[in-house]
């Protein structure tokens, strides 16, 4: 099994539930001033792009891109297509992964200078990112009218009729996510 895949074909599923449910939410209520770290359901999901740009131009080796500003403030459609756009890249860069890739490093440019990080360990903690914030939105949705979404599931098989609609959206094929990686 290609784990780092499982994960970003999770990780986009849930972000398309959660942006899903957000839809809903007008303009005001979607940028209204909530209580979170990034104190609005606009300010959180636009933190969570940020940082998966950041990541991305990281993880694809571009140290000049990765000085580029990420962080904007996105009227919710323009984030719902650019968190869209950013999920399938990173499902391609991890369907391209293969065992060896994993423990090379590559550069992050931080304000005190360049670091190296392991491929695994980058893509872990970017999922980690994207669960801690996505729990974040989940939590404010609960101050509105609108219905937070299942996010905690994964991909079992008895929760399968919950999510084929969404598959099909998505054109999610989960025989492809317990495939073994291929060889070397």
């Amino acid at each position: 099994m290609n784990y780092f895949l499982a994960q970003a074909l999770n990780n986009q599923w849930a972000n398309h539930r959660l942006l899903t449910a957000c839809a809903q939410l007008s303009e005001a209520e979607y940028a209204a001033p909530r209580t979170g770290f990034f104190p609005s359901i606009q300010g959180t999901l636009c933190h969570i792009l940020e940082v998966d740009r950041y990541y991305l131009t990281a993880l694809e080796g571009d140290r000049d891109g990765q000085i580029k500003d990420f962080s904007e403030t996105l009227a919710f459609a323009q984030l719902k297509e650019s968190q869209t756009r950013a999920d399938r890249q990173l499902l391609a860069l991890c369907e391209s992964l293969r065992e060896r890739d994993l423990a090379r490093c590559v550069e992050l440019v931080r304000v005190d200078g360049v670091v190296r990080e392991r491929i695994d360990r980058l893509l872990l903690h970017l999922f980690e990112h994207q669960i801690h914030h996505r729990g974040q939105v989940h939590g404010m949705l609960s101050g509105t009218g609108i219905k937070p979404p299942q996010l905690d599931e994964f991909f079992l098989d008895c929760d399968r009729p919950f999510r084929q609609q969404e598959e099909r959206q998505l054109r999610l094929n989960e025989g492809h996510v317990w495939r073994d990686y291929l060889p070397d």
